[in-house]
């Protein structure tokens, strides 16, 4: 049977990430990065790291810092699939069928698009080649440096020093179901290549493209599934911003009948609603 260790990036709900992690960690060893800035306190135990490594801030690379940072951890053991969820993802299947989905299965699951295939949707194409082509400051950055010089540079970014690299640019979900080889590629990648990685410093959402990138311009492109196996609804979002849907019991028919195709399903708040995160964990307990 496969042996699959989980990668988790954190930041809230302790209760909702323990209940994850107690779920996982029968059948899977754990990684988990906390943001540096959360109050979440939550120590190593049995077969679970737990890291509070760094501050993670909306939308830059501080991400890809944390999910370069559990790969390195989890790859000094051996494990023949490495899969990355949010401390805000519910198993959707048992630990039995995530273990028997990746049994003798050495397809690389990680969804994406190419930033130059215009779909027809004028606007969502030219938004995802403004990320990857304009500089982007976090707000860390922006709370250091005085805004009218942000706004000139930004001014000069836009029209002079814009980058021209979309072309080779993909983008998707920064989750993702990698074989072993896949990840002992990227690492050993970006140490070879620091330009690649320094590409990345000042790329809004630069998570939801560096994986892609990296890898479908190698021959893994020939292995990759445009598939991250977990059910996320952008379409009817609940919370306000830039998020997807954060599912409440009224979701629960709309998770069931997307169960076949998914492992994992995303987001969900105990703060919200605890009522749907308890109903699905039941199934999970029922299904055993």
């Amino acid at each position: 049977m496969s042996k699959i260790c989980i990668l988790i990036s954190a930041h809230k709900n302790q209760s909702q990430l323990l209940r994850l992690i107690n779920h996982l960690k029968k059948d899977f060893d754990i990684y988990v990065h906390i943001d540096k800035k959360s109050k979440l306190n939550i120590k190593s135990f049995d077969n679970v790291k737990i890291y509070k490594k760094y501050k993670l801030y909306y939308a830059d690379f501080s991400s890809i810092k944390v999910t370069l940072f559990l790969m390195k951890e989890a790859l000094k053991n051996d494990y023949d699939r490495y899969i990355f969820i949010s401390g805000q993802d519910v198993p959707l299947k048992s630990n039995y069928d995530i273990i028997k989905f990746f049994d003798g299965n050495n397809n690389e699951y990680l969804d994406y698009a190419k930033i130059k295939d215009n779909d027809g949707n004028i606007y969502s194409h030219q938004f995802f080649v403004d990320r990857v082509e304009n500089y982007y400051f976090s707000d860390i950055v922006r709370k250091l440096i005085n805004k009218r010089i942000l706004d000139i540079f930004a001014l000069l970014t836009k029209n002079i020093f814009r980058y021209k690299f979309a072309n080779g640019i993909y983008y998707g979900s920064q989750w993702w179901n990698l074989t072993k080889n896949a990840a002992e590629y990227i690492i050993n990648y970006i140490k070879l290549n620091p330009k690649f990685v320094r590409r990345f410093y000042f790329t809004i959402f630069a998570d939801e493209s560096f994986f892609q990138s990296l890898l479908l311009n190698t021959d893994f492109q020939n292995k990759i599934i445009s598939d991250k196996l977990r059910y996320i609804n952008w379409s009817r979002p609940n919370t306000g911003g830039f998020s997807p849907r954060t599912f409440t019991i009224e979701d629960y028919e709309e998770l069931k009948n997307n169960i076949n195709d998914n492992l994992f399903a995303r987001k969900f708040d105990e703060n919200i609603d605890n009522d749907i995160i308890d109903k699905l964990y039941k199934d999970l307990e029922n299904s055993n």
